[in-house]
């Protein structure tokens, strides 16, 4: 699965929107300033493709390209385009892509692992749901599917990380020994492995007759079996009446089941009859699917800490990596479309530094003689993240004013591109790069004392100074000084660049958008001409 091209008519601010992706590169990282549209455009992936798996309208104009099992297809979608979408098959013809070939409703009904990813997956870091209730209808019909069967449904094909889902992912860890899995978890987390375990559930919505929590409030099927399997591993189960918050004003009292596993060797006992932690940790949310968990407390024994501390108290960032890293090793399978918007919001530095690497031993964990057929599409704002990258990795969102077909300005959102690789430049060179647009690293009032002392060496050479303006001037090298910053006449060519460029008005550092930035590169390319040519002659 490897997205290609999206054109998007309108859907929130991406209007007449279009963007071409390198769909021979495994991961594209998205960038651009807080509202330019890169979390509509994941947003927008996610309806296009649950509406075409639920055969049903999209409420926007859409046209997408892709590859799909070695298929190259296109889809046009929306309410301008007659029975909900368009399908068509395409070849290469002459290096260009011709898609002639219809490709019937009833055919991708009947084969959508052919024609649509097998999973799209999606983890969102902030507080909002907006992206939650796209997930919704699928995970509805997973649950009726559940509730009532003797088996575990196969995996949605639309999965929606959670909080919860971190506690499920750290028992799936250590319920099958891998000295591979063990390592990672020392290395980052300083986790040892897992002390005990307390499983809380709650009355589910379903249960309309009051029925005994200690028959699992009438639970069937593949869950039923699942929770047995817990009450027979448990110490001393018992049913206690809980006064749950519900927010600030209210709380409310809940009937709750305990089952407490006493050590990792009991979890391991259940896990054996899952077959594999995939397996296991399926089981594990099924129990929340059914909406039976109310919470799961983890205690861990952690590296360097006397006793052990529950789950519950490490960090965001330790939970937030824990959380993707691990439900992309479980769900993950070929042809999958992951969409990870600010994964890395929590981590500290180092974690950022070593993301996408981390991204990819996951990725090619399952099958790493084979070619990669999924794709992750990921927004950042941090340097750190995409510092080992090349320029085919990274798409740049930005804002500019367009005009509509009525003559009425709008502000439009264009992708594109960068000219070079992040990769060797450092995280100064790309906060300072078109990449972040920023006018310096340095903060603002020290950028604002290097610009008066440029300006005072240039009035020193035109006009001279007043006393006043020698002492502020010896003042500024002083205090630029003390910070590490060298003067600058050392270098006689340098300073006449710094007074060339000091007397431009039309130089202005502040100003970082795309044309202004090609217009102070041009300015400072036609200054270094001429101080290089009257330096020879």
């Amino acid at each position: 699965m490897r997205i290609d091209n999206v054109y998007i008519e309108r859907f929130k601010n991406l209007r007449n929107f279009s963007i071409n992706i390198d769909e021979n590169e495994w991961h594209t990282v998205l960038l651009g300033q807080n509202a330019a549209g890169k979390s509509n455009f994941l947003e927008a992936l996610v309806i296009i493709f649950r509406d075409l798996d639920l055969e049903q309208h999209t409420s926007f104009n859409y046209s997408i390209e892709y590859k799909c099992k070695g298929n190259l297809i296109k889809v046009n979608g929306g309410p301008d385009v007659p029975n909900k979408y368009g399908m068509f098959l395409g070849e290469v013809i002459n290096e260009r892509i011709i898609y002639s070939t219809i490709i019937s409703k009833a055919e991708v009904k009947r084969n959508k692992e052919k024609y649509l990813p097998k999973y799209v997956f999606s983890y969102y870091s902030g507080v909002s749901n907006r992206l939650l209730e796209h997930f919704d209808p699928h995970q509805k019909r997973f649950y009726e599917e559940l509730i009532k069967s003797d088996n575990i449904p196969e995996q949605r094909p639309f999965f929606y990380a959670r909080l919860i889902h971190s506690y499920f992912v750290l028992m799936a860890f250590y319920s099958f020994p891998d000295s591979k899995v063990a390592k990672f978890m020392e290395d980052y987390f300083g986790i040892l492995g897992l002390e005990s375990m307390l499983f809380v559930f709650k009355k589910p919505i379903w249960d309309k007759k009051n029925k005994n929590p200690l028959d699992f409030w009438g639970a069937k099927g593949v869950v039923r079996n699942f929770l047995s399997e817990l009450w027979n591993a448990s110490m001393a189960p018992f049913v206690y009446e809980d006064k749950v918050r519900l927010d600030f004003r209210r709380d409310q009292k809940q009937e709750h089941l305990y089952l407490y596993i006493s050590n990792q060797d009991k979890l391991r006992q259940i896990a054996k009859k899952y077959g594999n932690n995939a397996g296991f940790f399926k089981s594990l949310e099924s129990t929340y699917i059914s909406d039976l968990i109310q919470e799961v407390r983890v205690k861990v024994r952690k590296r360097n800490v006397s006793g052990d501390i529950t789950f519950k108290e490490l960090s965001e960032g330790e939970q937030q990596l824990l959380t993707v890293l691990g439900l992309l090793r479980f769900t993950k399978e070929e042809e999958s479309l992951i969409l990870l918007d600010e994964p890395d919001t929590h981590l500290n530095p180092l974690w950022k530094w070593r993301y996408m690497n981390l991204l990819y031993d996951i990725v090619r964990e399952a099958k790493p003689k084979e070619k990669e057929t999924s794709q992750i599409l990921m927004t950042t704002h941090d340097p750190l993240v995409i510092g080992g990258l090349s320029k085919e990795e990274i798409r740049i969102f930005q804002n500019v004013k367009d005009v509509d077909e009525n003559g009425d300005e709008y502000i439009k959102t264009e992708t594109f591109q960068p000219d070079f690789d992040p990769k060797g430049l450092g995280v100064a060179g790309i906060l300072t790069s078109e990449l972040f647009n920023l006018p310096s690293t340095l903060d603002q009032d020290t950028l604002e004392d290097l610009q008066e002392r440029n300006l005072l060496i240039s009035k020193q050479e035109k006009t001279g100074l007043s006393e006043q303006e020698k002492k502020r001037l010896t003042k500024l090298f002083y205090n630029l000084s003390n910070l590490g910053i060298n003067t600058t006449d050392r270098d006689p060519l340098y300073q006449k660049f710094i007074i060339a460029i000091s007397q431009r008005e039309d130089f202005d550092l502040q100003e970082t958008s795309p044309d202004e930035r090609e217009k102070q590169n041009k300015i400072a390319l036609e200054i270094l001409d001429e101080i290089i040519k009257s330096s020879e002659g």
